[in-house]
């Protein structure tokens, strides 16, 4: 017995040493109720589900997904010819029937190629296919096809953040990741050499301004860091005006008077971008001359060709075909590409976008849709709807007797896009659009499903005429600072690292929530070097004591200070009147000291406070947590769509003593006139 024990222990061991172990699943399990899907209902003989799951900017899948569908559906369908199949980005994947045995606890396991995918997200279709019996013409609206996609399903990504590229990637790069993200980026480091040049603080404001563009590409808040020298194991930017900083640059090298690269000199008025071959990445924005380096930081602001080093002569044009302008925006303008459903059924696509703060829209918005469909569709039952941040605004039957685009156009409730009950002005604009593709069923024979398709066009476009809104909202960052002249950002004379640094974060949010793209960046510079030029949009940080251009400004409000008792920073945002340009705005961050300074801007960089701004005047505080107090009365109206009246007739607004006042009045009124003729024809 002790012999065969010894043996069986022996044949466990060997099996543990050579047989593989099993494959731990590796990434982030999202739920798809997590992701905004939660339990979905298809119905009819052919059905399809639609999910997007967008990849974050600055991430990259690493491995193939794994996609777990977990599914109820009718106990009454026929096993033989009901199936369940998955689509990505159309291509088929995988097919399972369904049967008895998966009608309560269906569950599908499918692998996702997406290893090396570099698009902008996953377009999933659920395609179904459910009959009740043999019979060629079977009801095609039997209340018992049916089946429930959970929101308990899941989708596996091992995703990666981007670590090397070339200029064209710099926003991948750079961008800052989601909290969701399974892996975690340090925000970039700017270095400033020499770190309070005036000529590197106007450059490094670009740049700020370009950090904050990526971040509104991503959708996250814009976070940076800065320090004089570059910070090991960390993404860094680093603004040199002059010598190169140590460091391997590649084949870039200083030798005095100019850059060169791979030996050959640049000319001196040239500007140099210069992605570094190592990781973390780290990017160099150099020149020579003033202008030189601000050449470089202003090509960051545009598309860059893929290529590790870029001298620039000049600076980059004005982009002629910016979105919003006019009042109008394509879907291309604001970065998206054209998106097709295939299938009979109800399809749901998502659309997501930001407009400008600093509009209040007027009556005659509208949304135009141009879609596309295929000809052999039932032009009696197949329709189109939109919504808009929850409100449906029509629908449509859809025009399916050519194959040319087709235009479909949407009233839109102006005062629902302006503003919330609470007085917020709203940034963002949900869209979704429902689309119902039906198929003819002649003869009782089955179709090809693949021949229900729609396309909604990139020219698709958002026309929104308005008025520009009240300048001293606070909620409308930055729409006082936005002008045809550069926002100067004035510093406090000599300012040290935190100041700059504030300084800095305050062109990242500019650039993150600034809707007009063509606008100028931000120029960055200390109060002594400002001069007597102080006309056109101004942001002043630092409080009297530390600025001297904040001794010119008044609080445009007498309220009482305001603020916790315990907290160790304090920070107050106002907009004023400009003492020097009539009709000019002044954003004013109050402050006594650097950590003030950019508490201050922080509530203007990150959404969750800034969309608790309201009015010309807040009061900023914190110690571990962050605490906002507006110190005026929002300037945006709630909309009146959600705030009904109810119309009185005039007679009923007067109290009944007025109605008899009124009646003897003109009594006395129409008898004293009688006398006075009666006597003067006498």
């Amino acid at each position: 017995m002790i012999v065969w024990r010894w043996w069986m222990v022996s044949i466990l061991a060997f099996w543990s040493i050579c047989l593989p172990a099993p494959v731990v699943a590796q990434g982030t399990v999202l739920r798809f109720a997590d992701l905004g899907y939660g339990d979905r209902t298809a119905r009819g003989i052919d059905a399809v589900l639609d999910y997007y799951f967008p990849i974050p900017l600055g991430l990259q899948p690493a491995s193939d997904g794994v996609l777990t569908l977990r599914f109820t559906h009718s106990p009454l369908l026929k096993p033989d010819r009901s199936t369940l199949s998955v689509a990505l980005n159309g291509q088929s994947l995988a097919s399972i029937r369904l049967t008895a045995d998966n009608a309560e606890n269906g569950q599908l396991t499918v692998s996702l190629p997406i290893a090396g995918f570099n698009g902008p997200g996953l377009f999933l279709q659920v395609q179904f296919h459910m009959r009740l019996t043999d019979d060629p013409c079977e009801e095609v609206q039997n209340p018992a096809l049916w089946v429930v996609v959970s929101g308990d399903s899941t989708l596996r990504l091992d995703v990666q953040p981007v670590t090397a590229g070339t200029l064209a990637n710099v926003a991948a790069l750079f961008a800052p990741l989601p909290l969701s993200a399974p892996a975690t980026r340090l925000p970039p480091t700017i270095v400033l050499s020499p770190p309070t040049d005036p000529t590197s603080l106007n450059a490094a404001g670009t740049v700020a301004f370009a950090v904050g563009r990526w971040a509104a590409l991503a959708g996250q808040d814009s976070v940076i860091n800065v320090a004089e020298t570059i910070p090991p194991q960390t993404p860094a930017i680093v603004v040199a005006y002059g010598a190169l900083p140590d460091g391997d640059w590649g084949t870039v090298r200083w030798n005095g008077n100019r850059y060169e690269v791979d030996g050959e000199p640049l000319p001196v008025d040239h500007g140099l971008l210069a992605l570094a071959p190592i990781t973390p990445p780290r990017l160099l924005v150099a020149g020579a001359t003033p202008n030189a380096l601000i050449y470089a930081a202003q090509a960051l602001t545009h598309a860059l060709p893929a290529a590790s080093v870029l001298a620039v002569t000049q600076p980059p044009p004005t982009t002629v075909a910016a979105a919003w302008r006019e009042g109008a925006a394509s879907f291309a303008q604001l970065g998206v590409e054209q998106r097709q459903v295939v299938g009979a059924g109800e399809h749901r696509i998502d659309f997501a976008f930001e407009r400008p703060p600093a509009w209040d829209l007027r009556v005659g918005a509208t949304l135009e849709l141009h879609v596309v469909t295929a000809a052999g569709l039932m032009p009696d039952s197949s329709w189109l709807s939109a919504t808009v941040n929850g409100i449906t605004i029509g629908s449509q039957r859809l025009r399916v007797n050519s194959t040319a685009i087709e235009r479909y156009r949407f009233e839109l409730p102006a005062d629902l896009l302006n503003s919330d009950l609470n007085g917020t002005p709203l940034r963002r604009i949900d869209l979704q659009v429902r689309l119902y593709l039906d198929l003819p069923n002649i003869g009782c024979e089955e179709v090809d499903t693949t021949a229900a398709w729609a396309i909604i066009e990139p020219t698709s476009a958002w026309r929104l005429p308005n008025d520009p809104a009240a300048s001293d909202d606070l909620g409308r960052f930055p729409a006082m600072l936005d002008g045809e002249r550069p926002v100067r950002l004035v510093l406090p004379p000599q300012p040290d690292l935190s100041e700059v640094q504030a300084g800095l974060e305050l062109g990242t949010a500019i650039g993150r929530w600034r809707g007009l793209p063509d606008l100028p960046p931000p120029i960055l510079l200390t109060a002594d070097t400002l001069g007597d030029d102080r006309g056109g949009p101004l942001a002043v940080l630092g409080d009297r004591n530390r600025n001297p251009v904040a001794t010119a400004l008044n609080s445009t409000t007498n309220l009482p200070f305001v603020y916790q008792p315990g907290r160790s920073t304090q920070a107050t945002l106002s907009v004023v009147r400009s003492p020097w340009q009539a009709q000019a705005r002044i954003l004013w961050i109050e402050a006594t000291d650097g950590k003030g300074l950019q508490l201050g801007v922080r509530s203007l960089r990150e959404r969750d406070l800034l969309q608790v701004l309201r009015g010309s005047q807040a009061q900023i505080s914190s110690n571990l947590d962050i605490t906002v107090v507006p110190l005026t009365t929002p300037l945006a109206k709630p909309p009146q769509t959600l705030t009904p009246t109810i119309e009185v007739a005039l007679l009923e607004r007067l109290p009944v003593w007025q109605v008899i006042g009124a009646i003897l009045f003109i009594a006395l009124l129409a008898t004293a006139i009688l006398v006075i003729r009666i006597r003067w024809w006498r």
